[in-house]
């Protein structure tokens, strides 16, 4: 893992939403890394929403730099006796609870290293940490400090990786005639996002027609661009997360099938495939 010589690019992913909360987690970055590059991921996800939060920092983080550090806070069981960790991971950092947040970005990673951060950091923003607000008083300073070149472990002892809290979203699972997975995300446009991949789909349906059943509803239609699907009508595609989606050209896929996060989702063979 290579360090930054001058202070890099942090990432902000939280279930916060819209106020101070954010503001003040920004504040003690900048002011203890202040050239960081501060980009934010999201900060609309739905409260402790663990498992679609896990998805989306895996999804994304592969499209930053190396030694970015990625500040993830969602936290439902924040001033708990739960673990503060930083991950080093595929060249990059990862801070946060463990509570699942950071399982699928090591899942198949080789490299991965897992410490245990001290509460709080030496040289932390303020000398006492908040059992509500580890997003600002603890996991920010330790975000700082691996922007500004210090390593993971000057900030706290390593821990076996296989002691990380899972993801509280199962993975797939699938048999001959049937691939189970489950929608992890709603995006803006209603399209239901799936933890599916869909390279694995295709080494299963070896080239034999398939369906999606989703909420009672069957979506027989694959299309390949949004354009080749009809207007109101739900399809299934593999999008630009590399995992099937089911979606509604013109429209929300989640409004149009009454679906949410979490729905359960079923490929299958139609009968005589």
């Amino acid at each position: 893992m290579s360090q930054a010589a001058s202070p890099g690019v942090i990432t902000l992913l939280t279930d916060f939403g819209e106020g101070s909360y954010v503001a003040s987690v920004k504040g003690v970055l900048l002011s203890l890394a202040p050239t960081a590059t501060l980009v934010d991921i999201t900060h609309t996800l739905p409260p402790g929403g663990i498992g679609p939060a896990s998805h989306l920092l895996k999804q994304t983080a592969r499209h930053f730099p190396p030694d970015t550090v990625h500040l993830a806070v969602v936290d439902p069981g924040v001033g708990t006796d739960r673990l503060a960790l930083v991950v080093a991971c595929r060249n990059q950092f990862f801070v946060g609870p463990d509570n699942g947040l950071f399982y699928e970005v090591i899942r198949g990673a080789s490299d991965a290293r897992v410490y245990a951060l001290d509460a709080p950091p030496a040289g932390a923003h303020r000398d006492r940490v908040c059992p509500t607000f580890h997003g600002r008083d603890l996991f920010a300073p330790a975000a700082a400090r691996l922007a500004t070149g210090e390593t993971p472990a000057s900030l706290g002892r390593e821990v076996d990786r296989a002691t990380l809290v899972r993801s509280p979203i199962a993975p797939p699972r699938r048999s001959d005639r049937t691939f189970f997975g489950q929608v992890v995300w709603v995006d803006r446009f209603g399209n239901l996002i799936t933890n599916l991949v869909a390279e694995e789909v295709r080494e299963w349906a070896a080239e034999r027609p398939y369906r999606a059943r989703i909420g009672g509803t069957i979506v027989p239609r694959r299309i390949v661009t949004f354009a080749d699907g009809k207007p109101g009508e739900a399809a299934l595609l593999a999008g630009s997360w590399d995992t099937m989606e089911i979606v509604v050209p013109g429209g929300s896929a989640a409004e149009h099938l009454g679906v949410a996060g979490g729905e359960p989702v079923r490929l299958e063979f139609p009968d005589g495939s």
